[in-house]
C-alpha cells in the first residue's frame, strides 16, 4: 500500500512537472495567432523618402526609376531595378529599407529581414531606425520568428516610438492568442 502510494505521488509530481516544461517550451505556442491579420492592419508601405524632389539631386541614377516602380505599387520591378545600382554610403539606410519592402511585398520574407536589419543599422536618424525596425518586426512576424519579433515590438513601446501604441496592440494580441490555446 505504501509503495502505490509512492508510486502515485512520484507519478503526479512527474505529470505536473511534464505540464510546466510543456507550458513553457511548447514550440508551436503561437500556433493560434493570426499572423496575416496582424500585417495586413499593420503593414503599410512607408511613403518615398529616398527620391524626393527637396533632397535627391542624383538625376542619372537608378533609383529614380526604383522609387517610381515602388511607388505604382510594382514591387517586382522596383526590386529588380534596385539591384543595378549600388547606393551611396550616406543613403544604404534607405535603398535597404526600400528593397526590404518590396522583397516583403513579393514574398521573400527571408531575404527582407536581411535588407530590414541592414536599414536598422545603417540609419544614423533615430526615427528612420525606428521605421525599419517596425517593418523588421512585421517581416518577423511574418517569417513566424515571433519571439524575435516580440522584443522588437517591446522595443518600440518602451522606447515611445510613433510605433508604441500599435506594438502594444500587437503584443497584447500576441499574449491574448497565446494563452487561448490552453
Amino acid at each position: 500500500m505504501k509503495s502505490a502510494l509512492n508510486f502515485l505521488i512520484v507519478l503526479l509530481i512527474l505529470t505536473f512537472i511534464s505540464g510546466i516544461v510543456w507550458i513553457f517550451y511548447y514550440p508551436n505556442k503561437y500556433k493560434n495567432v493570426d499572423v496575416d491579420s496582424i500585417i495586413e492592419e499593420n503593414f503599410k508601405i512607408y511613403p518615398n523618402f529616398y527620391t524626393s524632389p527637396d533632397s535627391f539631386t542624383d538625376t542619372n541614377s537608378l533609383a529614380l526609376p526604383a522609387m517610381k516602380f515602388y511607388t505604382l505599387g510594382k514591387y517586382q520591378l522596383a526590386m529588380e531595378t534596385f539591384q543595378k545600382f549600388e547606393p551611396q554610403i550616406e543613403d544604404d539606410g534607405y535603398y535597404n529599407l526600400y528593397l526590404g519592402i518590396c522583397y516583403f511585398k513579393v514574398g521573400y520574407t527571408n531575404i527582407a529581414i536581411g535588407h530590414l536589419y541592414e536599414s536598422a543599422e545603417s540609419f544614423k536618424m533615430f526615427n528612420d531606425k525606428t521605421t525599419a525596425r517596425w517593418y523588421l518586426a512585421l517581416a518577423l512576424l511574418k517569417a513566424n520568428r515571433i519571439p524575435e519579433a516580440k522584443v522588437l515590438f517591446e522595443q518600440l513601446f518602451n522606447q515611445n516610438t510613433e510605433y508604441k501604441k500599435k506594438s502594444q496592440d500587437i503584443l497584447k494580441l500576441l499574449d491574448a492568442k497565446f494563452w487561448k490555446i490552453f
